[in-house]
């Protein structure tokens, strides 16, 4: 599935060094979540729900956030202002042999809210139509991805590894190798403060 997902990048033209640093880092940020119980851990993949079309399982969150931070750029494609939405409509038109449409929404929505206005019922109808589990995922998801979109600020994968630990209220997260990386620190610290709201917790970089 992931390469169909890149396969649908590719014929956006999407920067696909940048999204693969995103995926790679929100997919450690995620690991390292799960790692410290601020996530609940998941199967690799997970039963359809009733009703959902296809049959066997579904992806699990953390692929769905893997797909949605190789996509979440493509709207680039109409150009950069309001980037995130054009991303949305293209991943919920696509043909995407394999993904169920509960799956395809959930990625759409993931690299919808990467960036821009935070989610909210009384002005985004497609996540009102979201079940109350799903938006919570939804925001989970987003919230890591944007944080992550932050720590390659300067698509330069200034940040090639990260470590969180827990300290009280506060999550510290390390940037590895901690050297070239002012504008990650600057972006990553502004886009991590829904993360912050989701999650609780107060970020510190270090």
């Amino acid at each position: 599935m992931r390469e169909t997902i890149l396969t649908l990048a590719r014929r956006y033209d999407f920067e696909e060094g940048h999204s693969l640093q995103d995926e790679r880092l929100a997919l450690r940020l995620f690991d390292e979540m799960v790692r410290l119980g601020l996530v609940a851990p998941s199967p690799n993949r997970r039963p359809r729900c009733d009703g959902e079309e296809g049959q066997g399982v579904g992806a699990s969150p953390r692929e769905i956030l893997s797909y949605a931070a190789l996509l979440h750029d493509i709207g680039y494609v109409e150009g950069y202002e309001n980037h995130h939405k054009t991303a949305f409509r293209l991943i919920m038109a696509a043909a995407i042999p394999g993904l169920s449409p509960r799956d395809q929404a959930l990625i759409a929505h993931v690299a919808r809210y990467h960036r821009g206005a935070l989610p909210d019922p009384e002005k985004h109808p497609a996540f009102a139509a979201l079940s109350p589990a799903d938006q919570q995922l939804v925001a989970q998801l987003a919230a890591i991805l944007r944080f992550a979109d932050g720590l390659d600020r300067s698509h330069t994968n200034a940040v090639q590894d990260l470590r969180c630990e827990l300290q009280g209220g506060a999550l510290v997260v390390t940037l590895l190798p901690g050297t070239g990386d002012e504008a990650e620190r600057w972006a990553g610290q502004k886009k991590a403060r829904w993360f912050e709201s989701v999650f609780g917790v107060n970020v510190v970089l270090r």
